[in-house]
């Protein structure tokens, strides 16, 4: 009987370190993504600064115009939550249900959406 318990336990401990091997390679490619990633909010920051400093330079554009602009921006899709979704449009005014930008016509039932864009 003792054997058979051994068996299951060595069966148990070698499953569980090849789980957590996968876990770790996991982590590691996540952790690539995540580094990636903030590589690319860096460059983004730093393209969005040297737009604005330029903008400012060259028109007088302010910050306080700058941030009225982001609000009627993040606004467009109905929901304050400082994202910008260019893809989410708004509500059929036939069938009442989300359409997309991109769609020049109701998925659900067809109506025109020229009027909409």
């Amino acid at each position: 009987m003792n054997w058979f318990w051994d068996a299951f336990q060595q069966t148990e401990i070698i499953e569980n370190r090849k789980r957590g091997s996968e876990a770790h390679i996991d982590a590691k490619v996540a952790l690539r993504s995540i580094n990636e990633l903030e590589e690319k909010v860096d460059r983004l920051s730093l393209l969005c600064h040297a737009l604005f400093e330029e903008l400012e330079r060259t028109t007088g554009f302010s910050e306080a115009q700058l941030k009225e602009k982001m609000t009627q921006i993040d606004l467009r899709d109905g929901r304050s939550d400082g994202k910008f979704d260019p893809v989410l449009g708004s509500d059929c005014p036939d069938c009442g249900r989300k359409v997309k930008k991109t769609r020049s016509n109701c998925f659900w039932c067809g109506a025109s959406l020229r009027a909409l864009g």
